[in-house]
């Protein structure tokens, strides 16, 4: 009779050997790209652990050593535990026209987020929220602009409450509260969108969800459904969302179903879109609820650590900040608070492009899992299992694209608007323009459909700020605070402060 203590060993020597056997079946289709790293079973597990804290300095050695090329690393965040990284802008327009069954967005989000373990039966509902992201969001932006101006200011008020004299505040904390109130403002409408216990729940889910993805890439199969189980946070947030929004969804449930979708009274915001969106099978609270949760995990902490990043540029360079607030008193003086004002914010649009290009949160872009064997035009194959995405933040910083790459000029983008020899340089350098060197938003079909409402909601925050503040940093610093890195993703300094004082006027 074998004891526990055979029955385990024996259990770790058939999962080792079977790890053993799959590394090297799929490393045997991946021979001909070359590695950074290890190409041994057991190395190759250092550098996978590597890549999730040191991917930031890895990537750039790799776009190095293979410039305008392709080479693969060793993940732990990746199905078959490898990650290609492109970095040729021919065979990024490859992964451009690829379509979605050749090259899957959905199917890497799925992997990186362990969909499957983390939100079960909810993956497989339609994805009808990206439509109305794409249109109803974007097109509602203007005509709904003065209450997301209302909350910024109310939300600012309440986050950022300078007085006369300065005061330290830790940016990115206070943002992430007021970008979760502003985007809830469109989201959910009033009073949901002030609710204290729905705001620190959306607050708190994407940390929950990618804490919890992490554990589970680094959790073999058999054990998932057991981790998962004791991951509460995450299960136990959805459960709470959907019975605080529960009364209003139902009323329009019960709206909809008695006057059809244009009753009157009807509320212009994102529950009344995704309903109106649905297939009727999925036009109930759960499935409802969760697109809404689903929107703030993709606009909370992208948009609140962009803001951050461009305060912190704004903060360490004062001598942009007379230019910026008189292009904004202009703009406003002429067309009011107003989309319209923004979209003449050209100075503005620039210096959050430029500090996005500099200070972006990911150093790669365009993750894609490949479900059919890809053949690059110059002959490369990508066998189907592994995970494909591009070396973006290097290619934002590379003298081939960018004069003089590595130095902060604000207003780069907004000089080329105007002095450039192309009739589509004013839209081209915009900040929602696409790019294959600058991928904010990504690249192609599925890039961010919710980057127009992102900008304009930054935009709007920042201009904000710039008229009825003072900012800048502790001991008049002219070196903003350094981020940290985790699995390729950057994030400001979760301690970075910067001073504030209401806005002097001499």
């Amino acid at each position: 009779m074998a004891t526990w203590i055979e029955l385990l060993a024996s259990a770790v020597i058939a999962f080792t050997l079977f790890q053993w056997l799959s590394f090297h079946r799929i490393r045997s289709k991946l021979g001909h790209i070359p590695t950074l790293g290890s190409d041994w079973f057991i190395l190759s597990y250092f550098d996978a652990w590597k890549f999730i804290f040191k991917a930031h300095n890895m990537i750039p050695t790799g776009y190095t050593k293979y410039n305008k090329s392709i080479f693969k690393m060793p993940t732990l965040t990746t199905s078959s535990r490898w990650l290609v990284v492109v970095s040729d802008l021919e065979m990024i327009e490859d992964m451009r026209k690829a379509p979605s069954d050749v090259l899957s967005f959905r199917g890497a989000s799925l992997d990186l987020l362990q969909s499957e373990s983390l939100l079960k039966d909810h993956i497989r509902t339609p994805p009808f929220h990206v439509p109305v992201v794409r249109t109803p969001l974007t097109r509602g932006f203007s005509s709904q602009f003065g209450e997301v101006s209302d909350e910024i200011k109310a939300s600012c008020n309440q986050w950022l409450d300078a007085g006369d004299d300065w005061k330290a505040f830790v940016l990115h904390k206070s943002l992430v509260h007021v970008v979760c109130r502003t985007s809830n403002r469109f989201f959910v409408g009033l009073p949901l969108c002030r609710n204290p216990e729905y705001l620190k729940i959306q607050e708190n889910w994407t940390l929950h969800v990618m804490l919890s993805a992490n554990l589970l890439n680094v959790t073999p199969n058999l054990l998932k459904p057991i981790i998962s189980a004791m991951l509460l946070p995450v299960h136990s947030a959805i459960k709470k969302v959907e019975k605080i929004l529960a009364p209003v969804i139902q009323q329009r449930l019960d709206k909809l179903k008695l006057h059809g979708q244009d009753w009157e009274g009807r509320p212009n915001d994102m529950i009344t879109w995704l309903i109106n969106a649905a297939p009727p099978e999925n036009r109930n609270i759960k499935d409802i609820s969760m697109k809404v949760t689903l929107l703030n995990f993709a606009a909370i902490h992208t948009t609140s650590l962009t803001s951050t990043n461009i305060l912190f540029d704004l903060a360490a360079r004062q001598e942009y900040i007379a230019p910026l607030r008189a292009e904004i008193e202009e703009a406003i003086a002429s067309h009011g608070w107003s989309k319209d004002a923004m979209n003449r914010m050209r100075k503005l649009d620039s210096f959050m492009k430029e500090s996005s290009r500099l200070s972006g949160f990911s150093g790669i872009s365009m993750r894609r899992k490949v479900m059919k064997d890809f053949v690059f035009t110059n002959g490369t194959v990508v066998p189907a299992g592994v995970t494909v995405a591009v070396a973006s933040g290097e290619i934002q910083i590379d003298p081939e694209y960018y004069e003089d790459p590595r130095t902060f000029k604000g207003f780069r983008f907004s000089d080329m608007r105007e002095n450039g020899s192309d009739e589509l340089d004013p839209l081209r350098h915009q900040m929602i323009s696409l790019d294959p060197t600058y991928m904010l938003f990504g690249f192609g079909r599925h890039a961010c459909p919710g980057r127009f409402f992102a900008v304009n909601e930054v935009k709007a925050l920042l201009a904000y700020i710039i008229l009825n503040y003072d900012i800048k940093l502790e001991g008049d610093s002219t070196v903003p605070p350094d981020g940290f890195w985790f699995g390729g993703n950057r994030a400001p300094s979760s301690s970075g402060e910067v001073l504030l004082r209401k806005r002097r006027i001499d």
